[in-house]
């Protein structure tokens, strides 16, 4: 018999995060979460975002056990901005029993139930920036920074149980050139002189923060028709910041700015800490921060997390600009190649900026949907 219990306590909240980590033991391609980031993030206390969600974090137990995990969320904002009744979920794992996954989904449509909804989907976070979507291909690939592994099964038992596909996202592997490409050089010299943009480059690590709400706005004007998007509120703004700050390297983050002084382009990468999150199950303490640190200034392999043009300025070479100082900085270092992050297949404008590179799709995820059977 499967039985569901809802996380109560520090205790149950530690067991909730780690499962994956035991469920995943001897998968080469999985990766955990960040341990510290996820005590924060599933702390209503700590995660101002759960000011417009409510949520509820689950464990499976069978034979005393637990078996599988999943997190209950009612975005209170997208359901109004979207004019929608839906219950998300999100971290879910579990074993290979699809009783298992019918039991944790059927407690979160009794929880969306509880509510007023009529529909359930996920993998769907708090927000835009909380890992979101299903592997469906790709799984023999490690996932990045920004996104989570799942073996094949969970989406064979999603499917069984009535899932359907709601949106899909495609990732690519960018490999970075030896030397710098002139023709786009001069593409983006061309391009400041003509529309009057400057390219900003910031020098250190501590110079970010006066950046994050002018950041973080130009994301939500660009990022506001994406699907499920929810704009950061200024409170969203900081905590996201004070977690991925840290991680920054100046360089990565190139900015762009109009005769105005107006931002109106950005592009964020951070070198890729997944092999230190492995080599220590996620956790930073008490040794993996010295991992973890080294890796987020020297791993060959940059994770793209963010990338912003301002509609004004996406005929006016915005993009390139950005582009020609992430790639320049890039062959400096060293870089192999760049993982980019879940890109929407509707998304028609950002396929064909990564279909004018030599990259490969090697990782497909998807959002499932169903009616609450009420």
């Amino acid at each position: 018999m499967i039985e569901i219990r809802e996380v109560k306590g520090k205790s149950m909240l530690r067991k909730f995060i780690d499962f994956p980590v035991k469920l995943y033991k001897g998968c080469e391609y999985f990766t955990p979460y960040l341990y510290e980031d996820e005590i924060e993030n599933l702390s209503p206390g700590k995660n101002p975002q759960t000011s417009h969600c409510i949520f509820k974090l689950l464990l499976a137990y069978k034979d005393g056990k637990i078996v599988g995990r999943v997190c209950g969320i009612i975005n209170k904002y997208a359901n109004e901005k979207y004019n929608q009744k839906r219950v998300r979920f999100n971290r879910i794992d579990m074993i290979d029993d699809i009783e298992v996954t019918k039991a944790l989904l059927k407690a979160v449509e009794e929880f969306g139930l509880e509510y007023g909804l009529d529909e359930i989907v996920g993998p769907l976070g708090y927000s835009d920036q909380d890992k979101e979507g299903m592997l469906t291909y790709g799984f023999d690939q490690k996932n990045s920074f920004m996104t989570f592994y799942t073996y094949e099964y969970y989406v064979e038992h999603l499917k069984k149980l009535g899932y359907v596909e709601d949106a899909v996202w495609n990732e690519y592997r960018v490999p970075i050139p030896k030397e710098m490409d002139p023709l786009f050089t001069k593409l983006s010299g061309l391009c400041q002189k003509r529309f009057k943009l400057r390219p900003v480059q910031l020098k250190k690590n501590e110079n970010l923060k006066p950046y994050v709400e002018e950041v973080l706005s130009l994301t939500n004007k660009c990022y506001a028709d994406l699907y499920g998007y929810v704009p950061y509120s200024k409170d969203e703004m900081h905590h996201l910041a004070a977690q991925y700050l840290p991680m920054i390297d100046p360089k990565y983050l190139p900015m762009v700015y109009n005769e105005n002084n107006d931002l109106v382009a950005y592009g964020l990468m951070i070198h890729t800490p997944v092999d230190a999150l492995k080599r220590h199950n996620g956790h930073l303490f008490p040794f993996g921060f010295i991992d973890f640190l080294y890796q987020i200034k020297h791993a060959k392999v940059l994770d793209m997390l963010l990338v912003a043009v301002d509609p004004d300025y996406r005929e006016k070479g915005a993009l390139a600009i950005i582009l020609e100082q992430g790639i320049r900085n890039a062959i400096s270092d060293g870089i192999e190649y760049a993982e980019t992050g879940p890109t929407l297949t509707e998304n028609k404008e950002i396929q064909a900026m990564w279909a004018r590179f030599n990259r490969v799709h090697h990782k497909t995820r998807a959002c499932f949907i169903k009616p609450i059977e009420k």
